[in-house]
């Protein structure tokens, strides 16, 4: 990886960072439009009007199948990038939070390796494979969002060393999407046990709100990248 270099060659990872972020939020709205065209779900907003869930757009043919092949190389790209993320940022200047550095990647990975689990689970029948979905997509959120979280904070940590007003306010921008994010799944607890019946309702809408901003974080992290020129670079030879 590197950093702030600008003639050095290589894959510029804000590419990286709009892949990770563009390539489920199209695959997810897609299938929807591929699953109600075929009248599996309902047309709706599911944003709001809470419909369908995101699962939904997947289990039947042929939505299923387009739903597969293209969340799959999703979370392979995800994979790429929390792994790219903590080579930038060793490489971005020395930090104190080592036990983040080495955690971010290793959390990230699972919560995509999570989500390719849920994804192949998903359309198939049986109890076994409805626990696989069920456990790969709780983990694939929380985890995606700790690593987040541990990222955000890195980047905090290299703006207060930089003195940096401009990443600063990029910091600030990501920790009030994650305080977002963290405040629309305590939002969706709270009517859980408060009325089951009236967060049934609403489920759906806070599954897609919720991914959404998981998204979001990602295309945040272009805009950062490219002012870093962060590129990935693969060596041969010695």
């Amino acid at each position: 990886m590197q950093s702030r270099e600008p003639l050095v060659h290589g894959l510029p990872l804000h590419y990286l960072a709009w892949a990770a972020a563009l390539l489920p939020f199209i695959t997810t709205h897609l299938a929807y439009l591929i699953a109600a065209g075929m009248g599996h779900v309902e047309w709706c907003v599911p944003y709001w009007d809470s419909c369908t869930s995101i699962s939904a757009t997947g289990r039947q043919l042929p939505e299923k199948i387009w739903f597969k092949a293209g969340m799959i190389p999703a979370a392979m790209v995800t994979v790429l990038f929390w792994w790219c993320a903590a080579g930038w940022r060793r490489r971005a200047a020395p930090t104190d939070h080592r036990v983040a550095l080495m955690a971010m990647p290793l959390l990230g990975s699972i919560a995509a390796c999570a989500l390719i689990l849920y994804t192949a689970a998903l359309g198939e029948e049986g109890d076994t494979f409805r626990l696989i979905r069920r456990t790969g997509i709780v983990l694939s959120f929380a985890l995606t969002f700790i690593s987040q979280t541990l990222l955000a904070r890195l980047i905090g940590e290299l703006a207060r060393r930089r003195a940096d007003e401009w990443l600063q306010r990029k910091y600030r921008g990501l920790l009030g999407l994650l305080l977002l994010l963290l405040a629309t799944g305590v939002l969706s607890l709270v009517l859980e046990g408060i009325s089951g019946a009236v967060y049934d309702r609403v489920e759906d809408a806070f599954e897609w709100i919720m991914a959404l901003l998981l998204n979001l974080y990602f295309a945040m992290l272009a805009p950062i990248w490219k002012q870093e020129r962060a590129v990935l670079i693969i060596n041969t030879g010695p």
